[in-house]
């Protein structure tokens, strides 16, 4: 084989590895890091939740993120970071709505808050108003992310009560909707 034979084939599979390598790279996904709590693909949009930094002991202080290149590079959208236990739910319903869980158990004595909810995608959260009246209870458990049923905006709770026959305890599953994106939350009757 002649010299130039073989510079020519050299160089077409140095050529072709180079193609081969950009054109994996174009639709590669980023992996999130280890400060990344929460994140989701909604279109060609990827929102995450990401630690900043710890705060007060047991807290985490958070906020979102957007990629429109496939986790490539990010832009802070969160105007403040929120504060948020060790053990946060996060989801996003869709590009807008999106909730924080702040901690699993909401105190009474605080008119439950906890759960922070964004209608603009992360650049700002507001604290849900839970309306629920209960003497027996101290805790409401948060037990998992806000979902939709039937086009219903639902939040799944329980409280950890007294026997109405004063034999123990007990835990009662609550479902709660919104009407209006997460800003309220009234006790579903029906569940």
């Amino acid at each position: 084989m002649k010299k130039k034979n073989i510079i020519l084939i050299i160089f077409a599979v140095l050529i072709s590895f180079i193609a081969i390598v950009f054109i994996m790279n174009i639709d590669k996904e980023y992996q999130d890091d280890e400060n990344t709590l929460y994140s989701i693909n909604i279109g060609d949009t990827k929102l995450r939740f990401q630690r900043y930094d710890y705060s007060m002991g047991q807290n985490q202080i958070v906020g979102v993120e957007k990629s429109t290149n496939n986790g490539k590079t990010y832009e802070k959208l969160t105007d403040e970071p929120i504060i948020v236990s060790m053990e946060p739910k996060f989801i996003f319903l869709s590009e807008k709505l999106g909730f924080a869980i702040s901690k699993p158990n909401l105190n009474k004595s605080n008119g439950y808050m906890g759960v922070k909810v964004t209608q603009d995608g992360g650049n700002t959260f507001i604290d849900s108003k839970i309306n629920y009246d209960n003497s027996n209870i101290e805790f409401l458990t948060v037990e998992d992310v806000p979902y939709y049923e039937k086009d219903l905006l639902k939040l799944h709770c329980s409280i950890y009560q007294v026997k109405e026959d004063n034999t123990g305890y007990e835990d009662i599953p609550l479902i709660f909707m919104s009407d209006d994106n997460g800003l309220t939350w009234n006790l579903d009757l029906k569940s």
